[in-house]
């Protein structure tokens, strides 16, 4: 498929229609990228994102696959698979939780902005500059998926279908938000479009009693590769290794023949995580009871995790819960795009070309299983109280394949409604036009107010300057004790101790990590825990640490300039925080407090 081609039929003359278009795409591509990497950012958006940004960093500084956010399951699980008795190492720390595929790519292009002060932030912008690298790439795997889009589904349906498609993911909100996120969905994006297009030529193959194998090893390598990226792509290849299974003659050997490729791409990592935690995923495998039962935060805060208590927890109806929520807002989860849900309306038409037709069934194929490892594993963050995009969102994977079809179903429909105008353009392209105007709705609404609020808030401080500030007040060796891990590793490039949901379990770390010579410097309790409601702390989680979260918010509240809180709450708030039992950190450090940030030291010390 030649640039000729581009949003055009394939007869139609290189005029200069077809190239006011294109230069209207590129024209419109550039200024989008030029928004979400300038006035239209601010940091990265996601918390697993800036965790993986760290842990890239990390790698590129040492060549290790260390990261500076501690969680304690994590910390249990590597002290229960080590034989020093005084467990490991919370400086260095080997993380086993994430995927590798997107820090190790991360880290070469963050290798090539290293400086002499080491990846430092001078703070002279209020944006730091490697949140715009990482947020540049995705940008890149973004833009790459589209233009792999257009390929595939011009050579699926045509030109036409395809160029809109691309047009439709260029304007779709929800990919560009994750662009800004830090985490891997856009290569994600790219790599199961890629290997899609190699499944789709197998099928092609096939229908011409041709050999797919050499095409569906190709897309293995792709799914592969997808899984190395996060773990969640795990499901959608179990169902295209079913489905083939039964579809590619001789039956079972093309399946077979495709998990065999995926194992040996994938084994690698996982004896790493096998003799590093224990566990073939590591501690990712318990991500898992984040859908099953309790909350994940509530399930990696916790020292030593009891399985029984963990899927006690409302298993099934949380299970339930997350299924109807994906099939509720499956429109949300595709975009907004109009035409991506009536893919679902395109498995009931019979396709003429062969091809055509039994590749629908291979989406929906694998489609069905992500569902099921969505609704497990969870994919709402609204149970945990993190804000950002979700890591486990692997609905937009399928975008460009359900807009593709649903664009089709839209002609077949526009066509029998018979709809006569003299405009050619309605007549002919009319449901072209009502998809684009529809699903560019969301863009535009958020598109607007962030131009304004970039331009407002261009001086105004971010969370990542305060955090930068304060981790440059402590020693590179020392432990800081918040509940913003993923901040203070990547934003102060300090090693981060997940505050865990007991005091106990606090008390038991700082325990075993007595000899390592890394001390903690102290708990910092950021603005995140100003929004924890009164239940969560009267009742769940936060209950141990209700007094220094609710004596924060009082005093916080008074040192405001609205006249209408009194000054006193300030003193109030400091007498709520009382001594925590077992534990040295019972004085406010006013140097490194400010407002809605509360640093708890030894006064010992």
């Amino acid at each position: 498929m030649s640039l000729r081609n581009f949003f055009s039929d394939s007869k139609e003359e290189l005029s200069g229609a077809l190239i006011l278009r294109r230069l209207l795409f590129l024209l419109l591509l550039f200024g989008l990228m030029l928004f979400y990497l300038g006035p239209g950012f601010k940091q990265l958006t996601s918390p697993k994102g800036i965790e993986q940004a760290q842990i890239a960093r990390e790698l590129a500084r040492s060549g290790s696959f260390q990261t500076k956010m501690i969680r304690p399951l994590s910390l249990y699980q590597a002290d229960e698979n080590t034989e020093d008795p005084e467990g490991v190492k919370i400086v260095g720390f080997k993380d086993t939780y994430h995927a590798p595929l997107n820090p190790i790519l991360n880290s070469v292009i963050i290798r090539l902005f290293k400086g002499d002060n080491d990846f430092g932030w001078d703070n002279n912008s209020t944006v730091y500059y490697l949140d715009r690298i990482i947020t540049a790439t995705s940008i890149f795997f973004l833009l790459a998926s589209i233009g792999v889009t257009f390929l595939f589904i011009s050579r699926i349906f045509d030109a036409k279908i395809g160029g809109v498609t691309a047009l439709l993911m260029l304007l779709c909100e929800l990919l560009w938000r994750y662009s800004q996120s830090g985490l891997p969905q856009m290569l994600m994006l790219f790599l199961f479009t890629l290997g899609c297009y190699f499944v789709y030529r197998a099928v092609e193959a096939q229908c011409l009693e041709k050999k797919p194998l050499a095409l569906l090893i190709l897309g293995a390598v792709c799914f592969g590769l997808l899984a190395l990226t996060h773990w969640m792509a795990l499901w959608p290849f179990i169902g295209l290794v079913i489905f083939s299974c039964f579809y590619f003659k001789p039956r079972g050997a093309a399946g077979l023949s495709m998990l065999i490729v995926f194992l040996i791409i994938i084994l690698p990592w996982c004896l790493r995580n096998l003799n590093t935690a224990g566990d073939i995923l590591g501690s990712g495998y318990f991500s898992m009871f984040g859908g099953m039962g309790a909350a994940e935060e509530e399930v990696f805060r916790s020292y030593n995790l009891s399985k029984d208590n963990i899927f006690r927890k409302g298993f099934a109806s949380k299970v339930l819960t997350s299924s109807l929520y994906q099939l509720n807002g499956i429109y949300s989860f595709l975009g907004s795009i109009i035409a991506a849900p009536l893919f679902f309306l395109a498995l009931l038409h019979p396709f003429k070309r062969p091809q055509i037709a039994a590749f629908k069934w291979f989406v929906l194929a694998m489609w069905v299983p992500a569902v099921i490892g969505m609704s497990l594993f969870g994919v709402s963050n609204q149970s945990s109280g993190i804000s950002g995009p979700d890591a486990n969102q692997i609905h937009l994977l399928f975008i460009p394949l359900m807009t593709a079809y649903g664009l089709a179903m839209l002609a077949i429909l526009w066509s029998r409604i018979g709809l006569t105008s003299n405009i050619p353009i309605i007549s002919e392209n009319g449901y072209l036009w009502i998809a684009i105007g529809l699903s560019t709705i969301p863009m535009v609404l958020s598109l607007l107010p962030g131009v304004t609020r970039g331009i407002q808030s261009k001086e105004k401080a971010t969370r990542g300057v305060v955090i930068s500030y304060f981790g440059k007040q402590m020693n590179k060796t020392d432990i800081v004790i918040t509940d913003s891990p993923w901040e203070v590793a990547w934003y102060g490039d300090r090693t981060a101790l997940w505050l865990p949901t007991t005091k106990a379990d606090l008390r038991e770390i700082m325990k075993r990590t007595k000899e390592h010579k890394n001390p903690f410097s102290g708990i910092l309790i950021t603005p995140r825990s100003m929004t924890k409601s009164l239940l969560n702390l009267t009742y769940r989680e936060e209950k141990e640490w209700a007094p220094i979260i609710v004596g924060q918010t009082v005093a916080s509240a008074g040192t405001g300039t609205d006249p209408t809180q009194p000054k006193s709450w300030l003193k109030d708030g400091l007498n709520i925080i009382e001594s925590l039992e077992g534990l040295p950190f019972k004085k406010v450090d006013p140097k490194l407090t400010t407002s809605g940030y509360f640093f708890l030291v030894d006064p010992d010390q």
